[in-house]
């Protein structure tokens, strides 16, 4: 699967800020919001095992990491098969305008890209996209599938499937919001 260059480039940090004021926008179109499988528990529990595989993988952005997981299943018709439901995310990224929040170029296309593409089951060289897909994967579980460490696109996805890692879920969408911003401030040297 092509990846698309990008990554964490220079987004201003108030731009974690408004994770409510975004999903005041994808709320109202979502389709999938109540789903018990495809829902916003889901989108949340995805956000909240990606910022822990974003700390783990280099070069990874959890900008587009916490997007992705709010995108992703927004636009799924039902529960069972919805192949189209990732192109529907991105053109749902798209419709929103999001650099008005100060995400850069790179950033709305790797969104747009995790989206479209991770319903096709691939395995992604971009550690953002990577971190995307395998959070999701690694909720398979509420549907009754294992994780499985060969699709997995991270060292640290893989690591958390070989080992049967379950993750806790952020249990809002403030915890979300602090710790990307906690995730996306500048590391500071030891003094």
């Amino acid at each position: 699967m092509p990846a698309v260059a990008g990554g964490a480039d220079g987004v201003t940090a108030d731009a974690s800020l408004d994770l409510e004021r975004i999903l005041s926008l994808v709320r109202p179109s979502a389709t999938s919001l109540v789903s018990m499988f495809h829902g916003e528990e889901h989108w949340r529990h995805v956000a909240s095992i990606g910022l822990d595989l974003a700390a783990r993988t280099p070069s990874c952005d959890p900008i587009v990491v916490v997007l992705f997981a709010v995108l992703h299943d927004a636009q799924r018709i039902g529960d069972d098969q919805d192949p189209p439901h990732g192109a529907r995310g991105a053109a749902l990224a798209r419709s929103l305008d999001l650099g008005r929040f100060g995400f850069s170029i790179g950033q709305l296309a790797l969104v747009e890209a995790a989206c479209r593409d991770h319903t096709g089951g691939g395995l992604s060289d971009d550690p953002t996209i990577g971190a995307c897909w395998d959070a999701d994967r690694l909720t398979l579980w509420r549907v009754g599938i294992e994780p499985d460490a060969r699709y997995m696109s991270t060292a640290a996805g893989r690591d958390a499937a070989a080992s049967g890692r379950r993750f806790a879920g952020a249990t809002d969408w403030d915890e979300v919001a602090q710790r990307l911003r906690r995730s996306s401030l500048p590391a500071r040297s030891p003094r």
